[in-house]
């Protein structure tokens, strides 16, 4: 029997229902019991899934609209909204040459904060905000989304970690067995982390930083030798 790929949230409920015993559902939002225990906990676990990990497959660039109003804080002179879609930031860039902004050879990382669900940085040449008007340098932004964030483009170990906390739900809320619902929550957090892991090797190797105080402080110096030494 060939591979079933990829799975869908209906699938791959049905799967951990299947293996745990329990009827299957026929269609999403049937209003059952079985759908009632697996969606939050498929729901949930999509989340935190996608929150702890940069997979490409729901992740997005782009470029950030700046508000009209500044920010509270006067620390900083411009402030953008947050996507809607935006479930953790990767970077925040800016470009000076906003007559290019799709170069990227001219972006730079830039420090910036979060406050009432807004990012605000220096894009205006730093606080205090100049008069008006002026015009801020393009940010951009690399976030994870939840736009594409389903398991038909998840690697296979994402599905299957994806699955375990499913599994997790229906001994929780089906079964109401709470010390088997732990061990399917502490295995799809063991998968999760291998489906990162896994990931992550398909990505261009980075090169070692290695701290010459690190260094220094490893490396093992012999002490002076014991005597008289004259005062300076």
């Amino acid at each position: 029997m060939a591979m079933q790929w990829p799975v869908d949230k209906l699938t791959l409920i049905n799967r951990a229902l299947a293996v745990t015993g329990n009827n299957l559902v026929n269609v999403l939002e049937d209003g059952s019991d079985e759908y009632a225990a697996c969606s939050p906990a498929y729901e949930d676990g999509l989340a935190c899934l996608i929150e702890e990990g940069n997979w490409g497959f729901c992740t997005k660039v782009a470029i950030l609209t700046p508000s009209p109003t500044a920010p509270a804080d006067t620390a900083w002179d411009t402030a953008y909204p947050l996507p809607a879609d935006l479930i953790h930031i990767i970077w925040v860039k800016t470009n000076d040459n906003a007559s290019d902004p799709t170069s990227s050879q001219l972006h730079r990382p830039v420090l910036y904060d979060i406050l009432a669900n807004q990012l605000v940085l220096n894009s205006q040449g730093g606080p205090p905000p100049p008069a008006s008007p002026q015009t801020p340098a393009v940010i951009t932004m690399k976030y994870a989304s939840t736009n594409n964030a389903d398991p038909v483009v998840g690697t296979p170990n994402f599905v299957r970690a994806l699955n375990l906390y499913v599994m997790a739900g229906i001994y929780r809320g089906l079964h109401e067995d709470k010390a088997e619902a732990a061990k399917m929550f502490t295995a799809a957090e063991a998968i999760a982390q291998r489906a990162r892991t896994k990931y992550d090797q398909q990505k261009p190797k980075r090169s070692l930083w290695r701290s010459r105080i690190t260094n220094a402080r490893r490396m093992t110096h012999p002490w002076p030798p014991a005597g008289n030494y004259p005062d300076y």
